[in-house]
């Protein structure tokens, strides 16, 4: 805030100021204690930015969420939404996917508001307000592993307890913490934070929270030097994963059909998938409605050993549209990370290689805490992609370095002694570079 600033602007400031050290500071710290508080959280944060917003009205803000919209990455994720809302209507469990909808729509309704209508001149200390809040909730996740302490280890599944729930807020949130530190060229304390979080992960020993930060990190450093190129292949990667995935189990079972293995314990959730599309092809084209693998595992109307694979969750629920329009957004999300600056495409490309790959991996994929932690993402992104604008900014040293030196001026006895000879002076030039 400044002191020009009217009551109206100050305060707009300041709300703002408060919503995002809720969202960045105040989300990843409270889910250490309570598995609810993210429930909270988000709509706390985002409605104080929105009220900064009112009092603000920033310029454009329409035009931009329209753009926004009908983008083609919002167009599919209108399509997916759209088709998710249909489903509904043949789901079995109509009630219970409704009102999941609804508590899903709500939850991204407000974070692509506020992400819309974040400031377009960011603030440098709204930078370190996310690596700051990672900072101290891996810390405090380190120091509870370190004692063993039973309240945060203990849940009915393993992606219910506390500890998980911690260590997958982190490795999700850290990507756009390290392009706020990359931005402003903190490149020692991007990789402390980096080495903290996959701390974090290793207490635990969390195989598949391990995998997405490998995964982030080698994308990140793909990323560094080719973003265009890496966007490009992992789009491909991902979309013909996602497109053709319901064939992955029936190879599966062709190559123990063919080399005579004997399926272990393990093959179990790959040969349940694939007598799910065997025996249910024809409702691979619409899906069984929004909530339908969530649920029969709850009410075991599906084997306890079904995987919980996102790749899974898409055909059963969605089917073919819903799996298509996930596989646009997918792209479209991979080709803008790409048309990025260099300092800010490797942060969103690998934050996308690792919730990919939690999701496929089957963490968390249907639960609304799930996607209410990928709204704060996209808010944390928003963000830093209007920080970049900030970033290009040259400095006083730029500025003086790119302006013409002052000419000095001649030197008063030289003038006298020419007025003394009665000549006459030639007139003064203001630049030293007139002639050319």
């Amino acid at each position: 805030m400044r002191f020009s600033d009217t009551p109206a602007e100050a305060a707009a400031k300041l709300l703002m100021r408060l919503g995002l050290a809720t969202l960045f500071v105040g989300l990843p710290c409270a889910g250490i204690l309570w598995r609810g508080a993210i429930y909270v959280v988000l709509p706390v944060g985002a409605i104080l930015i929105l009220l900064g917003a009112l009092l603000d009205a920033p310029p454009q803000a329409g035009r931009r969420l329209r753009d926004a919209i009908f983008s083609p990455a919002g167009g599919a994720a209108l399509l997916v939404a759209l088709w998710a809302a249909v489903s509904v209507i043949w789901t079995p469990f109509p009630a219970e996917a409704g009102e999941r909808f609804l508590q899903f729509a709500g939850a991204t309704s407000l974070a692509v508001l506020a992400a819309v209508y974040l400031p377009q001149k960011t603030k440098t200390l709204d930078f370190y307000l996310l690596p700051l809040g990672i900072a101290v909730a891996s810390a405090a996740t380190l120091a509870l592993a370190y004692f063993d302490t039973p309240w945060f280890f203990g849940g009915f599944e393993f992606d219910e307890t506390l500890y998980e729930r911690a260590t997958i807020t982190s490795i999700v949130l850290v990507w756009p913490a390290l392009g706020f530190l990359s931005l402003r060229e903190h490149w020692i304390a991007a990789a402390i934070l980096a080495v903290l979080v996959a701390g974090v992960a290793l207490a635990g020993f969390a195989q598949i929270a391990l995998l997405a930060m490998g995964a982030g990190a080698f994308t990140f450093a793909m990323a560094m030097s080719r973003p265009a190129q890496t966007a490009r292949f992992f789009a491909w990667l991902f979309a013909s994963l996602i497109f053709f995935s319901p064939l992955l189990p029936l190879l599966y079972r062709l190559v123990l059909w063919i080399t005579g293995f004997d399926p272990g314990t393990g093959s179990a959730p790959m040969l349940i998938w694939s007598e799910l599309v065997v025996s249910q092809w024809p409702r691979l084209i619409t899906g069984h409605g929004l909530d339908f693998v969530h649920r029969g595992l709850s009410l075991g109307y599906l084997p306890e050993a079904t995987p919980r694979s996102l790749l899974l969750v898409l055909w059963l629920d969605f089917g073919l549209v819903g799996a298509a329009g996930f596989t646009v957004l997918a792209v479209q999300a991979f080709k803008f990370a790409g048309r990025l600056p260099a300092k800010t495409a490797p942060a969103l490309l690998a934050a996308l290689v690792a919730i990919l790959t939690i999701a496929i991996l089957g963490i968390a994929t249907s639960q609304i805490w799930w996607l209410t932690l990928l709204n704060c993402e996209a808010i944390a992104f928003a963000l830093l992609v209007k920080g970049v604008d900030r970033a290009r900014r040259p400095d006083v040293r730029a500025i003086r370095a790119i302006e013409p030196e002052t000419p000095q001026e001649p030197e008063v006895s030289q003038e006298r002694e020419e007025s003394a000879a009665g000549s006459v002076a030639p007139p003064r030039r203001h630049n030293e570079f007139a002639d050319s």
